[in-house]
């Protein structure tokens, strides 16, 4: 009797979702935090082609210590496609056939399932393929690195430390989604330092400001310059006289980037404790408040000694990207929180 009953309680679920798939009803996206599943025809699977794609999504992801990789990916054969695999948050499918009439990489949001990032590759002979990737490497990564950023910063504008956030939009003007988790705060001349700490492990953020001397204030050099005298001067280490400082054992990786519509100098690099054994991967955005002919700097850092941190690090970088100048006061009012 209770397998009959089981029997019809799945036969009901599996109906409503079908009439709800029917109607447009679109599930949550599968999977965790940088899960990726690339489809493909089973003779491709082991060929340059599959092994290519594989390659290019699983390389290492920037400024960490211990080497981990963009995405975890999983290789399946069009065979084996069912509707839970459709759902992935994360998903690449592949079509290399004669019949293909022309070289394409298509990009979808939401197709089968909410908050997903798709892309549909097709080329007529695995040599196209094989061309087509590498000429769109950068754009390929981009597009799933985008999409899971956006998905950690719709996590966080549901669940901010208001207190925190009005602290620094009185201080700086900004606003910031400083996640919940942040308990511990501490406040200097046009300085604040924000940490959530654990059992052996912590993430903070740090910012501060100063006056924009010209163009050469963005120099890679005069960045890092002025990021360890405030670390020095604010950052103490667990043990007297230690103090953090960024690691230039591993020169930090610079870049121009967009953060809404506006253009910011992105650092990655290491950190340590002089003095200590303490260290992790850190990330930098330096804003210019035109108005203001000043220098606004977010560091994020991560201290995870038994953890992975390639997800710490893209959630941080999450938070920086919430970035948005308070200029009037309407904007000075918190985002609505979404409902859940």
């Amino acid at each position: 009797m209770n397998k009959l009953i089981a029997f019809f309680i799945s036969l009901s679920l599996i109906l409503m979702f079908s009439c709800k798939s029917s109607d447009g009803y679109k599930p949550n996206a599968g999977g965790k935090a940088g899960d990726m599943l690339i489809v493909i025809k089973q003779k491709y699977k082991d060929s340059e082609a599959g092994k290519l794609l594989k390659e290019i999504m699983s390389q290492p992801y920037w400024g960490l210590p211990q080497e981990e990789p963009i995405f975890n990916v999983q290789v399946s054969n069009y065979e084996t496609l069912n509707d839970f695999m459709k759902t992935m948050r994360n998903l690449i499918m592949v079509n290399i056939s004669p019949k293909v009439e022309a070289d394409t990489i298509l990009y979808y949001k939401d197709a089968w399932s909410k908050g997903q990032a798709m892309v549909r590759i097709s080329a007529k002979t695995e040599k196209e393929f094989v061309d087509l990737v590498k000429n769109n490497e950068g754009q390929l990564i981009s597009f799933f690195n985008n999409a899971e950023r956006e998905r950690a910063i719709k996590y966080y504008r549901k669940y901010i430390n208001k207190e925190f956030s009005d602290k620094v939009r009185a201080k700086f003007g900004i606003f910031l989604s400083v996640p919940t988790g942040y308990k511990r705060i501490k406040e200097g001349k046009d300085f604040i330092w924000m940490e959530e700490g654990g059992v052996g492990s912590s993430e903070g953020i740090i910012i501060y400001s100063y006056p924009y001397m010209g163009r050469g204030t963005f120099l890679k050099e005069s960045l890092l310059n002025k990021l360890d005298e405030v670390l020095k001067n604010n950052i103490p280490g667990p043990t007297e006289g230690s103090y953090m400082a960024t690691e230039m054992m591993f020169p930090p990786i610079y870049k121009a980037i967009e953060v809404n519509g506006e253009k910011v100098a992105e650092m990655r690099g290491l950190w340590k404790v002089v003095g200590d054994m303490m260290g992790g991967p850190w990330i930098m955005h330096a804003h210019l408040d035109k108005v203001h002919q000043r220098v606004i700097v977010l560091f994020g850092y991560v201290y995870a000694p038994e953890d992975k941190k390639r997800d710490k690090i893209r959630q941080m970088e999450a938070v920086l990207y919430s970035y948005k100048v308070m200029d009037n006061e309407k904007d000075k009012k918190q985002p609505k929180k979404e409902k859940k």
